[in-house]
Protein backbone atom coordinates (compact mmCIF):
# COMPACT_ATOMS: atom_id res chain seq x y z
CA UNK A 1 0.00 0.00 0.00
CA UNK A 2 2.84 2.03 0.73
CA UNK A 3 4.68 1.51 -2.41
CA UNK A 4 1.23 2.10 -4.58
CA UNK A 5 0.89 5.05 -2.63
CA UNK A 6 4.46 6.27 -3.36
CA UNK A 7 4.09 5.33 -7.22
CA UNK A 8 1.14 7.75 -7.33
CA UNK A 9 2.61 10.62 -5.64
CA UNK A 10 6.12 10.50 -7.03
CA UNK A 11 5.64 12.30 -10.56
CA UNK A 12 2.53 14.61 -9.17
CA UNK A 13 2.79 17.93 -8.76
CA UNK A 14 3.94 19.39 -5.27
CA UNK A 15 0.34 20.67 -4.22
CA UNK A 16 -0.86 17.51 -4.77
CA UNK A 17 1.47 15.20 -2.18
CA UNK A 18 0.80 18.95 -0.07
CA UNK A 19 -2.88 18.23 -0.23
CA UNK A 20 -2.17 14.12 0.65
CA UNK A 21 -0.29 15.26 3.82
CA UNK A 22 -2.76 17.60 4.94
CA UNK A 23 -5.14 14.91 4.59
CA UNK A 24 -3.48 12.04 6.73
CA UNK A 25 -2.74 14.70 9.10
CA UNK A 26 -6.13 15.45 9.70
CA UNK A 27 -7.35 11.86 10.27
CA UNK A 28 -4.56 11.44 12.69
CA UNK A 29 -5.43 14.28 14.40
CA UNK A 30 -9.43 13.17 14.30
CA UNK A 31 -8.78 9.87 15.33
CA UNK A 32 -6.04 10.82 18.56
CA UNK A 33 -8.58 13.34 19.53
CA UNK A 34 -11.63 10.73 19.57
CA UNK A 35 -9.11 8.30 21.68
CA UNK A 36 -8.54 11.13 24.00
CA UNK A 37 -11.86 11.97 24.50
CA UNK A 38 -13.07 8.46 24.81
CA UNK A 39 -10.28 7.66 27.65
CA UNK A 40 -11.45 11.06 28.98
CA UNK A 41 -7.80 12.43 29.28
CA UNK A 42 -8.76 15.84 28.78
CA UNK A 43 -11.07 17.94 30.74
CA UNK A 44 -13.02 20.88 30.36
CA UNK A 45 -13.25 22.65 33.77
CA UNK A 46 -16.72 24.15 34.94
CA UNK A 47 -17.08 26.77 37.53
CA UNK A 48 -20.47 25.77 39.56
CA UNK A 49 -21.71 28.61 41.84
CA UNK A 50 -23.29 27.31 44.76
CA UNK A 51 -24.59 28.72 47.69
CA UNK A 52 -25.32 28.85 51.59
CA UNK A 53 -25.84 24.97 52.46
CA UNK A 54 -26.25 24.55 49.21
CA UNK A 55 -29.23 21.47 48.66
CA UNK A 56 -28.72 19.48 52.16
CA UNK A 57 -25.26 20.60 52.76
CA UNK A 58 -21.84 20.31 50.94
CA UNK A 59 -21.53 15.84 51.34
CA UNK A 60 -24.41 16.04 48.41
CA UNK A 61 -22.60 18.37 46.15
CA UNK A 62 -19.54 16.61 46.50
CA UNK A 63 -20.67 12.75 46.23
CA UNK A 64 -22.06 14.40 42.73
CA UNK A 65 -18.60 15.74 41.96
CA UNK A 66 -17.44 12.06 43.10
CA UNK A 67 -19.45 10.85 40.40
CA UNK A 68 -18.69 13.25 37.56
CA UNK A 69 -15.17 12.10 38.47
CA UNK A 70 -15.69 8.19 38.79
CA UNK A 71 -17.42 8.68 34.88
CA UNK A 72 -14.06 10.62 33.62
CA UNK A 73 -16.76 12.74 31.40
CA UNK A 74 -14.72 15.68 29.82
CA UNK A 75 -16.82 18.29 31.96
CA UNK A 76 -14.71 18.97 35.41
CA UNK A 77 -16.71 21.17 37.89
CA UNK A 78 -15.02 23.52 40.08
CA UNK A 79 -17.11 25.18 43.05
CA UNK A 80 -17.35 28.48 44.23
CA UNK A 81 -18.74 28.91 47.62
CA UNK A 82 -21.03 31.90 47.73
CA UNK A 83 -22.86 33.47 51.20
CA UNK A 84 -26.30 33.47 49.42
CA UNK A 85 -28.24 32.27 46.31
CA UNK A 86 -28.49 35.94 44.95
CA UNK A 87 -24.81 35.77 45.12
CA UNK A 88 -24.53 32.61 43.11
CA UNK A 89 -27.16 33.97 40.61
CA UNK A 90 -24.95 37.06 40.20
CA UNK A 91 -21.57 35.19 39.84
CA UNK A 92 -23.03 33.49 36.25
CA UNK A 93 -24.53 37.15 35.34
CA UNK A 94 -20.84 38.66 35.92
CA UNK A 95 -19.02 35.48 34.16
CA UNK A 96 -16.92 34.66 37.41
CA UNK A 97 -18.47 30.92 37.57
CA UNK A 98 -20.32 29.33 33.64
CA UNK A 99 -23.15 27.19 36.06
CA UNK A 100 -24.76 28.19 39.27
CA UNK A 101 -27.19 26.83 41.96
CA UNK A 102 -30.15 29.03 42.56
CA UNK A 103 -33.21 29.01 43.85
CA UNK A 104 -36.14 29.87 41.70
CA UNK A 105 -37.90 32.93 44.08
CA UNK A 106 -34.82 34.23 45.51
CA UNK A 107 -32.69 35.45 42.48
CA UNK A 108 -32.39 33.58 38.67
CA UNK A 109 -29.86 35.03 36.57
CA UNK A 110 -30.81 36.89 33.32
CA UNK A 111 -27.92 34.95 31.52
CA UNK A 112 -29.23 31.27 33.27
CA UNK A 113 -31.06 28.36 31.60
CA UNK A 114 -32.23 25.44 33.68
CA UNK A 115 -30.54 22.34 33.40
CA UNK A 116 -32.03 20.54 36.22
CA UNK A 117 -34.25 20.92 38.91
CA UNK A 118 -32.15 19.82 42.16
CA UNK A 119 -35.01 20.00 44.85
CA UNK A 120 -38.55 21.33 45.26
CA UNK A 121 -39.85 22.60 48.44
CA UNK A 122 -43.40 23.47 49.57
CA UNK A 123 -44.86 25.85 51.21
CA UNK A 124 -47.61 24.13 53.77
CA UNK A 125 -49.01 25.82 56.84
CA UNK A 126 -49.46 23.11 60.26
CA UNK A 127 -52.03 23.49 62.84
CA UNK A 128 -52.92 21.79 65.91
CA UNK A 129 -55.55 18.98 65.05
CA UNK A 130 -58.43 21.06 66.94
CA UNK A 131 -57.56 24.13 65.50
CA UNK A 132 -60.50 26.13 63.58
CA UNK A 133 -57.70 27.63 60.92
CA UNK A 134 -58.93 26.33 57.79
CA UNK A 135 -56.82 27.95 55.08
CA UNK A 136 -54.04 30.86 54.51
CA UNK A 137 -57.80 33.61 54.13
CA UNK A 138 -58.63 32.66 57.74
CA UNK A 139 -54.83 34.37 58.85
CA UNK A 140 -56.27 37.99 59.50
CA UNK A 141 -56.08 38.71 62.95
CA UNK A 142 -53.80 35.42 63.75
CA UNK A 143 -50.46 35.30 64.77
CA UNK A 144 -48.25 32.86 63.05
CA UNK A 145 -44.56 31.59 63.20
CA UNK A 146 -42.43 30.72 60.04
CA UNK A 147 -39.89 28.23 60.68
CA UNK A 148 -36.62 29.61 60.73
CA UNK A 149 -33.79 28.69 58.82
CA UNK A 150 -29.96 29.16 59.16
CA UNK A 151 -29.68 31.86 56.39
CA UNK A 152 -31.46 35.38 56.88
CA UNK A 153 -32.03 35.08 52.74
CA UNK A 154 -34.36 32.46 53.32
CA UNK A 155 -36.31 33.59 56.15
CA UNK A 156 -36.81 36.79 54.29
CA UNK A 157 -37.98 34.61 51.23
CA UNK A 158 -40.12 32.91 53.49
CA UNK A 159 -41.87 36.19 54.43
CA UNK A 160 -42.19 37.61 51.46
CA UNK A 161 -44.04 34.25 49.72
CA UNK A 162 -46.35 34.68 52.80
CA UNK A 163 -46.84 38.25 52.15
CA UNK A 164 -47.75 37.36 48.71
CA UNK A 165 -49.98 35.03 49.50
CA UNK A 166 -52.04 37.10 51.83
CA UNK A 167 -52.06 40.10 48.88
CA UNK A 168 -53.52 37.68 46.62
CA UNK A 169 -56.68 37.13 49.10
CA UNK A 170 -56.67 41.09 49.52
CA UNK A 171 -55.42 40.60 53.31
CA UNK A 172 -52.91 43.55 54.60
CA UNK A 173 -49.38 41.20 55.79
CA UNK A 174 -49.09 43.96 59.13
CA UNK A 175 -52.86 42.04 60.31
CA UNK A 176 -50.87 38.62 60.48
CA UNK A 177 -48.70 39.41 63.40
CA UNK A 178 -45.33 37.12 61.99
CA UNK A 179 -42.48 35.54 64.15
CA UNK A 180 -39.82 33.79 63.36
CA UNK A 181 -39.74 30.17 65.20
CA UNK A 182 -36.62 27.56 65.35
CA UNK A 183 -37.68 23.93 65.90
CA UNK A 184 -36.77 24.05 69.19
CA UNK A 185 -39.18 26.95 69.89
CA UNK A 186 -42.43 25.61 68.19
CA UNK A 187 -43.07 23.17 70.24
CA UNK A 188 -43.51 25.51 73.15
CA UNK A 189 -45.02 27.81 71.50
CA UNK A 190 -47.55 25.65 70.34
CA UNK A 191 -48.39 24.43 73.91
CA UNK A 192 -48.93 28.35 75.55
CA UNK A 193 -50.83 29.07 72.22
CA UNK A 194 -48.81 31.98 71.44
CA UNK A 195 -49.15 31.40 67.54
CA UNK A 196 -52.11 29.48 65.64
CA UNK A 197 -49.96 27.30 63.35
CA UNK A 198 -46.50 27.24 61.66
CA UNK A 199 -45.45 28.34 58.19
CA UNK A 200 -42.98 26.00 56.78
CA UNK A 201 -41.13 25.41 53.68
CA UNK A 202 -39.23 22.44 52.56
CA UNK A 203 -39.01 19.49 50.69
CA UNK A 204 -41.26 16.30 50.80
CA UNK A 205 -39.76 13.23 53.12
CA UNK A 206 -37.82 14.16 55.92
CA UNK A 207 -36.73 17.18 56.84
CA UNK A 208 -37.63 20.56 58.49
CA UNK A 209 -41.67 20.46 57.27
CA UNK A 210 -41.92 16.73 58.84
CA UNK A 211 -39.71 17.70 61.68
CA UNK A 212 -42.32 20.88 62.79
CA UNK A 213 -45.25 18.17 61.77
CA UNK A 214 -44.20 15.82 64.73
CA UNK A 215 -43.24 18.99 66.86
CA UNK A 216 -46.16 19.78 66.75
CA UNK A 217 -47.81 17.18 67.28
CA UNK A 218 -45.99 16.32 70.22
CA UNK A 219 -47.00 19.79 72.23
CA UNK A 220 -50.52 19.89 70.92
CA UNK A 221 -51.70 15.67 71.35
CA UNK A 222 -52.99 15.88 68.49
CA UNK A 223 -52.24 14.53 64.79
CA UNK A 224 -51.95 18.04 63.25
CA UNK A 225 -53.59 19.05 60.21
CA UNK A 226 -51.78 20.38 56.52
CA UNK A 227 -53.33 23.48 55.29
CA UNK A 228 -52.04 23.64 51.45
CA UNK A 229 -53.55 26.26 49.07
CA UNK A 230 -56.27 25.36 46.64
CA UNK A 231 -55.36 28.62 44.39
CA UNK A 232 -51.96 28.29 44.10
CA UNK A 233 -51.72 27.70 40.19
CA UNK A 234 -53.08 31.08 40.44
CA UNK A 235 -50.85 32.61 43.13
CA UNK A 236 -47.56 31.37 41.30
CA UNK A 237 -48.33 33.73 38.15
CA UNK A 238 -48.41 36.73 41.10
CA UNK A 239 -45.28 35.72 42.57
CA UNK A 240 -42.18 35.18 40.40
CA UNK A 241 -40.37 32.36 40.71
CA UNK A 242 -43.09 30.35 42.29
CA UNK A 243 -45.08 27.19 40.81
CA UNK A 244 -48.10 25.01 41.73
CA UNK A 245 -47.13 21.46 43.21
CA UNK A 246 -48.93 18.68 44.09
CA UNK A 247 -48.09 16.94 47.58
CA UNK A 248 -48.73 12.97 47.46
CA UNK A 249 -50.45 11.28 49.87
CA UNK A 250 -47.87 10.46 52.89
CA UNK A 251 -45.27 12.32 51.45
CA UNK A 252 -43.95 13.63 55.15
CA UNK A 253 -44.52 10.45 56.60
CA UNK A 254 -44.79 10.17 60.34
CA UNK A 255 -46.77 7.54 62.76
CA UNK A 256 -49.55 9.20 60.86
CA UNK A 257 -48.50 9.66 57.35
CA UNK A 258 -49.41 13.54 56.69
CA UNK A 259 -50.86 14.72 54.21
CA UNK A 260 -53.92 12.14 54.81
CA UNK A 261 -54.74 13.24 51.27
CA UNK A 262 -52.83 14.88 48.29
CA UNK A 263 -52.27 18.36 49.10
CA UNK A 264 -52.03 21.24 46.42
CA UNK A 265 -49.55 23.88 47.67
CA UNK A 266 -47.46 26.67 46.41
CA UNK A 267 -43.72 25.48 45.74
CA UNK A 268 -40.41 27.09 45.21
CA UNK A 269 -37.49 24.86 43.24
CA UNK A 270 -33.43 24.81 43.82
CA UNK A 271 -32.09 25.08 40.05
CA UNK A 272 -28.76 24.24 38.28
CA UNK A 273 -28.56 26.77 36.03
CA UNK A 274 -26.10 27.18 33.22
CA UNK A 275 -25.00 30.44 30.68
CA UNK A 276 -27.01 30.05 27.88
CA UNK A 277 -23.74 30.57 25.62
CA UNK A 278 -22.65 26.63 27.17
CA UNK A 279 -22.99 24.07 24.43
CA UNK A 280 -25.97 21.98 23.84
CA UNK A 281 -23.73 19.17 24.35
CA UNK A 282 -21.87 20.34 27.58
CA UNK A 283 -25.13 21.13 29.35
CA UNK A 284 -26.29 17.49 28.06
CA UNK A 285 -23.57 15.75 29.69
CA UNK A 286 -24.25 17.15 32.52
CA UNK A 287 -27.95 16.09 32.93
CA UNK A 288 -26.69 12.70 31.81
CA UNK A 289 -24.24 12.87 34.78
CA UNK A 290 -27.01 14.10 37.02
CA UNK A 291 -29.06 11.46 36.30
CA UNK A 292 -27.19 8.79 36.75
CA UNK A 293 -26.15 10.43 39.96
CA UNK A 294 -29.50 10.19 40.99
CA UNK A 295 -29.85 6.59 39.74
CA UNK A 296 -26.38 5.38 41.79
CA UNK A 297 -27.89 7.01 45.00
CA UNK A 298 -31.55 6.76 45.22
CA UNK A 299 -31.39 4.12 48.02
CA UNK A 300 -28.66 5.96 50.09
CA UNK A 301 -29.54 9.13 49.57
CA UNK A 302 -33.22 11.06 50.17
CA UNK A 303 -31.96 14.03 48.65
CA UNK A 304 -30.96 12.46 45.41
CA UNK A 305 -34.60 11.54 44.41
CA UNK A 306 -35.48 15.09 44.49
CA UNK A 307 -33.39 15.77 41.10
CA UNK A 308 -35.99 15.85 38.06
CA UNK A 309 -35.97 17.41 34.45
CA UNK A 310 -37.08 20.17 34.17
CA UNK A 311 -40.66 21.19 32.88
CA UNK A 312 -41.05 23.62 30.59
CA UNK A 313 -45.17 23.69 31.19
CA UNK A 314 -44.41 23.95 34.78
CA UNK A 315 -45.95 27.43 34.97
CA UNK A 316 -42.88 29.05 36.45
CA UNK A 317 -42.12 30.13 33.34
CA UNK A 318 -37.96 29.62 33.71
CA UNK A 319 -36.39 28.91 30.68
CA UNK A 320 -34.58 25.39 29.76
CA UNK A 321 -31.44 24.86 28.06
CA UNK A 322 -31.85 23.29 24.86
CA UNK A 323 -29.12 20.96 25.48
CA UNK A 324 -30.56 19.68 28.23
CA UNK A 325 -34.33 19.30 27.18
CA UNK A 326 -32.51 17.47 24.04
CA UNK A 327 -30.90 14.75 26.79
CA UNK A 328 -34.31 14.65 28.93
CA UNK A 329 -36.14 13.87 25.54
CA UNK A 330 -33.60 11.25 24.38
CA UNK A 331 -32.80 13.37 21.35
CA UNK A 332 -29.25 14.00 22.12
CA UNK A 333 -26.18 11.92 21.59
CA UNK A 334 -23.62 11.43 24.27
CA UNK A 335 -19.92 13.99 24.04
CA UNK A 336 -18.21 10.62 22.92
CA UNK A 337 -20.89 9.82 20.50
CA UNK A 338 -20.63 13.28 18.93
CA UNK A 339 -16.98 13.05 18.65
CA UNK A 340 -16.72 9.79 16.97
CA UNK A 341 -19.30 10.82 14.61
CA UNK A 342 -17.94 13.81 13.38
CA UNK A 343 -14.50 12.07 12.66
CA UNK A 344 -16.22 9.54 10.81
CA UNK A 345 -17.66 12.26 8.99
CA UNK A 346 -14.71 13.95 8.26
CA UNK A 347 -12.95 10.46 7.50
CA UNK A 348 -15.72 10.14 4.86
CA UNK A 349 -15.31 13.66 3.16
CA UNK A 350 -11.53 13.25 3.09
CA UNK A 351 -12.33 9.33 1.82
CA UNK A 352 -14.10 11.05 -0.95
CA UNK A 353 -12.38 14.10 -1.70
CA UNK A 354 -8.98 11.71 -2.36
CA UNK A 355 -10.93 8.96 -4.20
CA UNK A 356 -12.01 12.26 -6.75
CA UNK A 357 -8.23 13.57 -7.00
CA UNK A 358 -7.24 9.66 -7.89
CA UNK A 359 -10.08 9.51 -10.34
CA UNK A 360 -8.96 12.72 -11.87
CA UNK A 361 -5.58 11.86 -11.81
CA UNK A 362 -6.16 8.42 -13.51
CA UNK A 363 -8.17 10.05 -16.19
CA UNK A 364 -5.64 12.32 -16.70
CA UNK A 365 -2.95 9.29 -17.01
CA UNK A 366 -5.60 7.34 -19.25
CA UNK A 367 -5.88 10.32 -21.55
CA UNK A 368 -2.20 10.83 -21.67
CA UNK A 369 -1.89 6.97 -22.42
CA UNK A 370 -4.60 7.11 -25.31
CA UNK A 371 -2.88 10.59 -27.04
CA UNK A 372 -5.46 12.48 -28.74
CA UNK A 373 -2.41 15.31 -29.07
CA UNK A 374 -1.90 14.25 -32.65
CA UNK A 375 -3.87 15.80 -35.11
CA UNK A 376 -5.46 12.70 -37.56
CA UNK A 377 -6.36 15.35 -40.48
CA UNK A 378 -3.03 17.00 -40.47
CA UNK A 379 -1.28 13.95 -40.93
CA UNK A 380 -3.72 12.79 -43.57
CA UNK A 381 -3.02 15.82 -45.08
CA UNK A 382 0.51 15.48 -44.87
CA UNK A 383 0.54 11.88 -46.67
CA UNK A 384 -1.82 14.01 -49.54
CA UNK A 385 0.47 16.39 -50.23
CA UNK A 386 3.86 14.30 -50.16
CA UNK A 387 2.12 12.16 -53.09
CA UNK A 388 3.36 14.97 -55.75
CA UNK A 389 5.62 16.93 -53.52
CA UNK A 390 8.71 18.14 -54.76
CA UNK A 391 12.52 17.44 -52.44
CA UNK A 392 12.12 21.43 -50.83
CA UNK A 393 8.26 20.37 -49.88
CA UNK A 394 9.65 16.96 -48.38
CA UNK A 395 11.68 19.00 -46.30
CA UNK A 396 8.60 20.89 -44.97
CA UNK A 397 6.22 18.00 -44.50
CA UNK A 398 9.03 16.21 -43.24
CA UNK A 399 9.78 18.84 -40.52
CA UNK A 400 5.98 19.57 -39.77
CA UNK A 401 5.51 15.59 -38.92
CA UNK A 402 8.77 15.87 -36.68
CA UNK A 403 7.08 18.84 -35.02
CA UNK A 404 3.99 17.43 -34.69
CA UNK A 405 5.55 14.11 -32.56
CA UNK A 406 7.55 16.30 -30.43
CA UNK A 407 4.42 19.02 -29.83
CA UNK A 408 2.45 16.01 -28.54
CA UNK A 409 5.65 14.77 -26.04
CA UNK A 410 5.81 17.88 -24.63
CA UNK A 411 2.33 18.01 -23.41
CA UNK A 412 2.52 14.72 -21.77
CA UNK A 413 0.37 12.52 -24.17
CA UNK A 414 2.06 9.72 -25.81
CA UNK A 415 0.59 8.85 -28.99
CA UNK A 416 -1.46 5.69 -29.46
CA UNK A 417 -1.10 2.39 -31.75
CA UNK A 418 -3.08 3.91 -34.19
CA UNK A 419 -1.37 7.02 -34.30
CA UNK A 420 1.92 5.36 -33.84
CA UNK A 421 0.68 3.31 -37.44
CA UNK A 422 -0.78 6.66 -39.19
CA UNK A 423 3.06 8.12 -38.57
CA UNK A 424 4.74 5.83 -39.58
CA UNK A 425 2.52 4.97 -43.12
CA UNK A 426 2.91 9.21 -43.69
CA UNK A 427 6.68 8.50 -42.75
CA UNK A 428 6.77 5.88 -45.38
CA UNK A 429 5.02 7.68 -47.85
CA UNK A 430 7.74 10.62 -47.64
CA UNK A 431 10.55 8.40 -48.02
CA UNK A 432 9.01 6.59 -51.05
CA UNK A 433 8.21 9.89 -52.35
CA UNK A 434 12.12 11.10 -51.81
CA UNK A 435 13.64 7.93 -53.01
CA UNK A 436 11.26 8.18 -56.35
CA UNK A 437 12.90 12.09 -56.93
CA UNK A 438 16.35 10.88 -56.44
CA UNK A 439 16.19 8.19 -58.68
CA UNK A 440 14.37 10.15 -61.18
CA UNK A 441 15.37 14.15 -61.12
CA UNK A 442 12.98 16.23 -62.27
CA UNK A 443 13.74 17.32 -65.90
Amino acid sequence: MIRSARRLLGSRPVWVKQLFLGMMIVLGIGAIGTLVIKQGLVRWPLKVATGPAMIGGADFLNTITKVFAEERPIIHLKRIKKESFAASAKALENGEADLAIVRSDIAMPSNGLTIAVLRRDNLVLIVPGNASLSSFQGLSGQKIGLLKSDSAERNESLVRLLNGVLNFYNINPETVHQELLTLDEIGPAIAKKQVAGILALGPSGTGPVSKAIAAIGSASKTSPKLIGEKQAAAIAKTIQGTEANEIEEGDFGGAKPKPEEALETLAVTFRLVGRHSLPDFATGEIARLLTLTKARLISTSPLARNIEAPDSDDGSGLPIHPGAAAYFEGEQNSLVDSAVSIFYLISIILGILGSCIVWLFSARKSDSATGGGIDIERLVSIMRNARNANLTLLDRLDDELSDLVIRSFDQGKVPDADQIGIIAIVTRQLDLRRQRLQAHPPV
